[in-house]
């Protein structure tokens, strides 16, 4: 699957990159971050992007807690189904790239993999996002 073989628009590619862009800092994840979007929203699953939330509340915090997921927002990608109202973003050329490009794969989630690492474990299954994010919340002791 191509960003730019289905039916998005360029302003839904650009929204998805300007998400990349936001979540992500290594290179190589990109293409594979924006895969993850692709297949949650075939699957008509709520994206869960806590820079969306950010974005949002206009802050952006290390962690997101339970209270800012409740924001009331049609950015608040955890609530709302499907994409942002727009970009929450200036996407640069690489998260450009990846949205319309994205990495063909079968993760749904994905987490830091520690803390300060800016790296992220992508996972198939709910429950390996779990084991993942436990990890990361291990990473701050």
């Amino acid at each position: 699957m191509k960003g730019n073989d289905t039916d998005y628009t360029i302003d839904e590619i650009v929204t998805i990159a300007s998400m990349v862009e936001s979540e992500i800092q290594v290179d190589d994840e990109r293409a594979v971050a924006a895969g993850v979007i692709y297949n949650r929203l075939k699957a008509d699953m709520a994206l869960g992007i806590d820079s969306t939330v950010q974005y949002a509340l206009s802050t952006r915090n290390e962690v997101v807690t339970t209270t800012d997921l409740e924001v009331d927002s049609p950015y608040n990608t955890y609530i709302n189904k499907g994409l942002p109202l727009g970009p929450i973003s200036n996407p640069g050329e690489a998260a450009l790239e990846a949205a319309a490009n994205p990495d063909e794969n079968n993760y749904f989630y994905y987490v830091v993999k520690e803390r300060g690492s800016g790296e992220h474990v992508f996972t198939e299954t709910y429950d390996d996002f779990l084991k993942a994010k436990q990890a990361y919340k291990n990473s701050f002791n």
